[in-house]
């Protein structure tokens, strides 16, 4: 998407540097400590089902809550109405709150859901149990890079709205709506990434 909207991302360091910055050295000796720990419990057959079934259904009515939530029809429905000497910062300001309260939505729903679902593999056997610590400490310690990652995407949006502002000062509006919401589902399907991993170590996972 953001090559298609020119504007190529640039060249991240090694994942491996970024890793050593972001997890401190206690952080190495709790993950550690985890991975050392041989798994005990056997998995429970039951438990791994009705969690599968339980986080699939919980992942599309998600979906389905956060897509709805990502269309402002009031917002929409002014594509072609004619400002009042306003500029366009000021016509902006709706569009970036709305843009910055879905993203706080996404967060938290996306968060809670997560936790839940790592709930739901401690109970299905030991090892997922660990997988589900392991992804307790990746989630922590990226929260803060991801943090200021997504804070800026509402300039990559207001840099899209001036442009089609100034290819058309009276239809901007509707092709603004429809990257402000291409732009949530992208940022959604990033932050369920780890959730899909999670759904799928459950619903393949094989007891020793």
């Amino acid at each position: 998407m953001l090559r298609q909207w020119s504007m190529a991302p640039g060249s991240p360091t090694p994942a491996a540097a970024r890793l050593g910055a972001w997890f401190g050295w206690a952080d190495a000796i709790e993950i550690s400590q985890v991975l050392a720990t041989p798994p005990g419990r056997a998995a429970s057959e039951a438990a791994r089902t009705e969690s599968t079934y339980w986080a699939s259904t919980e992942l599309e009515r998600l979906q389905a809550e956060l897509a709805s939530s990502f269309n402002h029809t009031e917002l929409a429905c002014e594509s072609e109405s004619i400002s009042d000497g306003a500029s366009l910062t000021e016509l902006l300001v709706p569009y970036l709150q709305h843009f910055t309260q879905q993203q706080r939505v996404i967060e938290s729903r996306t968060s809670a859901f997560r936790m839940r679902l790592r709930a739901s593999l401690a109970r299905a056997s030991d090892e997922l149990a660990r997988l589900a610590q392991l992804d307790d400490y990746i989630e922590r310690a990226m929260a803060s890079p991801q943090l200021r990652a997504m804070a800026g995407l509402s300039a990559l949006l207001e840099t899209r709205a001036r442009k089609h502002y100034a290819v058309d000062p009276l239809r901007w509006r509707a092709r603004l709506c429809s990257d402000l919401q291409r732009l949530l589902r992208a940022e959604l399907d990033q932050k369920l990434q780890p959730v899909l991993g999670l759904i799928e170590a459950l619903s393949t996972h094989i007891p020793p």
